[in-house]
């Protein structure tokens, strides 16, 4: 059985690997992110060096303990081709130009044909007023979209 294919972004490795939030929301997605952790080999997992940048900022121990995890997940490298998408994105307005990194993870799954785009952020990734406009771009372009989810709706989806 062929294995789906999931880009992995940053803010998955950032739930993780955080110390237990305060905010019961927050640890919730935190445990499911551990458990969606647990069961990651029923997938192809990849990342790329996008993720592993933005996962290397901040407080060092942090980054660090981020770090370890994604050193588990094959890297596949830059892309311009999702280049070229992720600058498509940014100019059509669907996302903002400060957080290029995030045209980038969707051009960049799609590109890498991946069946999953698991994050955290609803904001600009997994927004659901955008989504139909992004996917529509996408497949303009001749390239499937990844579907954007959560690590918890990847679980219910995917696992028996």
């Amino acid at each position: 059985m062929v294995k789906k294919r999931v880009y992995v972004e940053t803010s998955v490795l950032s739930y993780l690997t955080a110390r237990l939030a305060k905010d019961e929301l927050k640890r919730v997605h935190q445990r499911l992110t551990a458990a969606w952790w647990e069961r990651r080999l029923h997938w192809e997992c990849f990342l790329t060096l996008t993720v592993l940048e933005e996962i290397g900022r901040g407080d060092t121990e942090a980054a660090a303990r981020r770090l370890e995890k994604a050193i588990l997940l094959m890297e596949l490298p830059a892309s311009s081709e999702a280049g070229r998408l992720a600058d498509l994105l940014i100019a059509r307005g669907l996302v903002p130009e400060k957080e290029y990194t995030d045209a980038v993870h969707l051009a960049t799954a799609a590109i890498y044909k991946a069946d999953y785009l698991l994050t955290w952020n609803q904001k600009h990734l997994d927004n659901v007023g955008l989504r139909f406009r992004i996917e529509e771009l996408i497949r303009g372009q001749g390239v499937t979209p990844a579907k954007v989810i959560t690590p918890e709706r990847l679980l219910l989806e995917e696992l028996p």
